[in-house]
């Protein structure tokens, strides 16, 4: 058997042509109706490991792994090639002394193109390209498992923590009732002080241990955008300790109806809010605005606080990295880190803008406002 292309169509011909001259880089086959191999490229025959003189008469299933043949995986192929005119057939393969090696290509159905022949057979050894791509894979795989025991072992001592501290909190209590020396009170208000922001920290841990678990799911409802920031607003307005501060919330006067998890997004615009009012100490201004473009929801939530540097802006929303910003006293950036999430978990993103220390800073929130 010789490395020219038999008599065919001229552009089969060409296209045998240009294989055949990359020798070394792809196999060429010519197959007949039974899957009978009839010729061959040079290509075909280095990466089978076999002389071109030895690959006439071969059935192709001999190149097929033992079990693709138990499974009848050659015949599908010519079948599908001759069903839909070409069959895909990235697999593994076994070239003559049975080594594996993975062929990337297709079988094309020639349909009469080239006398005496009725399938073409092209494919690649991309071996190392597949194993690259499986130890990636099982890297990614590693990191995954070693995130989720991390995120399981956080779970476990923010639940272990609560039961300590919710006792610290009981003391205080008790304290601040029985207590006659005026000296002491300012003591007791600062403990409770710091275990309220202990507890928001542990309610931070666990929610975001919850909803970066795999099990966890979205539970949608209905309910109005108008309704979702204005109960935000006002959740962190309370939470704040500043419920006589103006903020406006300005939406369309029709009501926007969507179909979200309203419990998991008002924890995204309280976060947000809660943030505009931590960072921008009074008269600065505040501001949450909705509206709807196409299918998306469109929160802004506006402030003239402090600001944020332009290079804090792109890890603002990463775990355990909150940047430092002044008069900040969480320390762990687990809020903004359970906004990026659920946000994601609706199909939807979220961006912080800032020029700078001292101009104020916008969060924008983005997402389908149904499924």
């Amino acid at each position: 058997m010789n490395d020219s292309a038999p008599a065919s169509d001229h552009v089969v011909q060409q296209m045998l042509w240009m294989f055949a001259s990359r020798s070394n880089e792809y196999a060429v086959l010519l197959m007949d109706g039974s899957g009978n191999i009839a010729w061959a490229n040079a290509g075909a025959g280095t990466i089978l490991g076999i002389p071109l003189y030895e690959l006439a008469g071969n059935q192709i299933a001999r190149f097929f792994t033992r079990e693709d043949v138990r499974n009848g995986i050659p015949e599908h192929e010519l079948e599908e090639a001759r069903q839909r005119g070409t069959s895909g057939n990235d697999r593994w393969m076994a070239r003559a002394d049975r080594s594996r090696f993975w062929a990337s290509g297709l079988t094309i159905c020639l349909d009469g193109e080239v006398e005496g022949f009725s399938f073409l057979k092209i494919f690649r050894d991309l071996t190392d390209v597949k194993m690259q791509l499986e130890t990636a894979l099982k890297r990614c795989n590693s990191a995954t498992q070693a995130n989720e025991g991390l995120t399981a072992a956080i779970a476990l001592l923010a639940h272990e923590l609560r039961n300590p501290l919710s006792g610290i909190g009981l003391a205080a209590n008790l304290l601040s009732r029985r207590v006659l020396d005026p000296a002491l009170v300012p003591q007791i208000e600062m403990i409770s002080r710091n275990v309220n922001m202990a507890a928001r920290l542990i309610d931070d841990l666990m929610q975001h241990s919850k909803v970066t678990s795999r099990s966890f799911s979205l539970d949608r409802s209905d309910c109005s955008l108008r309704d979702l920031l204005e109960a935000s607003t006002r959740i962190a307005l309370r939470q704040m300790d500043q419920e006589s501060r103006e903020v406006p919330v300005l939406v369309p006067s029709g009501d926007i109806d969507m179909h979200i998890d309203c419990m998991r997004m008002q924890q995204v615009f309280v976060n947000l809010i809660a943030n505009a009012l931590r960072y921008t100490p009074p008269p600065g201004g505040i501001w949450v605005t909705g509206t709807y473009i196409g299918s998306d929801v469109i929160v802004r939530v506006s402030d003239e606080g402090v600001g944020i540097e332009a290079e804090q802006l792109e890890k603002i929303f990463e775990l355990f990295t909150l940047p430092h910003l002044e008069g900040s006293k969480l320390g762990l950036g687990l809020g903004l880190a359970l906004v990026k999430k659920i946000v994601e978990l609706h199909s939807g993103s979220v961006q912080a803008r800032s020029e700078g220390p001292g101009k104020g800073s916008q969060f924008i929130v983005r997402f389908p406002a149904r499924e």
